[in-house]
């Protein structure tokens, strides 16, 4: 299929393998002709409700089944996806709501309050749906009218970076199929494929590593909700892998760990390929996973803007373990130094990406596009390296980001929050290391204005901030280290 949109692609796989199990999530299974039917409900009850194209629907659910058949539904009805972290705190909620003008919200019993609160402070509010149970019962054929094309906008991601607020990343039906395209086809994803995801569905490693991958291959995906703490949830994890018999299993560094030490038994032999992303892969978690399972964990590099960029497949892991690998399909990468230009073999630079599945840019911002997506390459704001055989070694990051077991924290935006509490005069958030490698922690430094505990400063961000952000640590200061022009010397705080 040479081009497609997100709809035709279930379509296809849903003609050739209509009896194939599509989803798992418990005892819970769905054919892709069971799915095809749900998202043609889901679909025509929003397009009931006068939703079809470029319309907003955000989409704040967990790993279950209701978030494939929402998202593909959303799809089908011409309009945007617009995924939310269910964890989000009704501050983020709001900002996302007003930012791209969300129109209806799908989510569950636990967003619900929070999803409906944001939405009577707004002028125009949303409608808020509480699972899809209903869009089914009231759905009927999938609108006919004026269906998705391929330059269609599918989804609106939010990109973290040094600015202090997400960034709208707009990527269309194109985009998510050319990504799908070269995943499957640089993995060798078969219908005969089950796929395990820990990941999250409404983060773009999750969605197109894990569904779309899904989706455009008719393999069975394996959701797994409610993955946190997941050193509690590792022993069901590892059960379900058997039962199961994944055949891939795309994770992150901190899953990868947690499993490599978990006290049950488990014959992992059914893996043939496992993908570790949002970090860096300490080798102490390659090695350890590998002698417990003997399945080497490869590491796979992306990102919000572009999608899935390169993956190593090399036949002998254990050599090349720091490599996030080549370029899949359509993905070209450059090394640059400090003024553009293009450095030779093995030499650090940071990372510029050309891609068929790339956004052109952030929504809203011209002056920022011209300087990220300049001549049509996207500055990553990572370092690394090529080698002569075009592998690619990431060698440390430009951006401020934090990655605290698999999720990004932008500290711009933790400091933003903290900004305005009464008794903080001052605030520089960063990420130090904690006991384990590759695993950060967000710490706060504050220059306090009157009597100021951590306790205080900690409940407030959990307050306003999904629980990933908020800082562990907050240490109090006289003042903040700057440099002659003003800069703060973050490095100093470091420790």
């Amino acid at each position: 299929m040479a081009s497609a949109t997100v709809p035709e692609m279930l379509d296809a796989s849903a003609s050739a393998f209509a009896d194939r199990v599509a989803l798992v999530h418990g005892d819970e299974r769905l054919t892709y002709a069971e799915l095809r039917e749900q998202v043609e409900l889901v679909a025509g009850a929003l397009a009931a409700r006068g939703l079809g194209r470029g319309d907003p629907v955000a989409l704040a659910l967990p790993n279950v089944p209701a978030f494939a058949v929402a998202f593909l539904g959303i799809l089908r009805a011409g309009a945007v996806v617009v995924p939310l972290n269910p964890q989000f705190k009704e501050a983020e909620l709001e900002f996302h709501f007003r930012e791209c003008g969300v129109e209806v919200v799908i989510t569950d019993a636990t967003g619900a309050g929070g999803c409906a609160a944001v939405a009577g402070r707004l002028d125009d509010p949303p409608e808020v749906l509480v699972g899809i149970e209903s869009l089914v019962e009231q759905g009927g054929a999938a609108p006919a009218a004026a269906p998705a094309v391929d330059d269609d906008d599918a989804v609106f991601q939010y990109s973290s970076g040094s600015t202090g607020r997400p960034k709208r990343v707009p990527r269309t039906h194109g985009h998510l199929r050319a990504e799908a395209d070269s995943y499957v086809a640089a993995t060798g994803t078969t219908a005969e494929d089950t796929l395990f995801c820990t990941i999250p569905l409404f983060h773009t490693y999750g969605m197109g590593c894990a569904l779309l991958t899904t989706v455009r291959s008719g393999a069975t995906l394996l959701l797994f909700d409610n993955p946190n703490p997941f050193v509690l949830q590792r022993g069901r994890a590892l059960e379900l892998l058997v039962r199961e018999r994944v055949t891939v299993f795309p994770g992150v560094p901190f899953t990868f760990r947690l499993l490599s030490e978990a006290p049950e038994d488990a014959d992992l032999s059914s893996l043939r390929l496992c993908f570790s992303a949002a970090a860096a892969l300490p080798r102490s978690t390659f090695n350890a996973f590998q002698e417990r399972f003997g399945v080497p964990v490869r590491q796979l590099y992306g990102c919000t803007e572009a999608g899935c960029v390169s993956v190593n497949l090399d036949e002998d892991p254990d050599a090349t373990a720091g490599s996030v690998g080549t370029p899949i399909d359509g993905v070209e990468l450059r090394v640059v130094d400090e003024a553009g230009e293009p450095l030779e073999e093995g030499r650090i630079g940071e990372i510029l990406i050309r891609s068929v599945a790339m956004t052109p840019g952030y929504a809203d911002a011209e002056e920022l596009n011209r300087e990220a997506f300049g001549d049509g390459w996207f500055r990553s704001g990572d370092r690394g390296r090529i080698d002569e055989e075009g592998r690619l070694f990431i060698t440390g990051r430009r951006k401020l980001l934090i990655d605290v077991r698999g999720d990004k924290v932008d500290p711009i935006e933790v400091e933003d929050v903290l900004a305005v509490h009464p008794k903080v005069a001052e605030v520089v958030v960063v990420g130090v290391e904690s006991e384990v490698p590759g695993e950060d922690l967000v710490k706060a430094v504050v220059v306090p204005a009157g009597d100021c505990q951590e306790r205080e400063l900690i409940r407030y961000c959990r307050e306003r901030l999904a629980d990933y952000k908020v800082p562990s640590r907050v240490d109090f200061r006289e003042e903040i280290p700057t440099g002659p022009g003003g800069k703060v010397l973050r490095k100093y705080l470091i420790d």
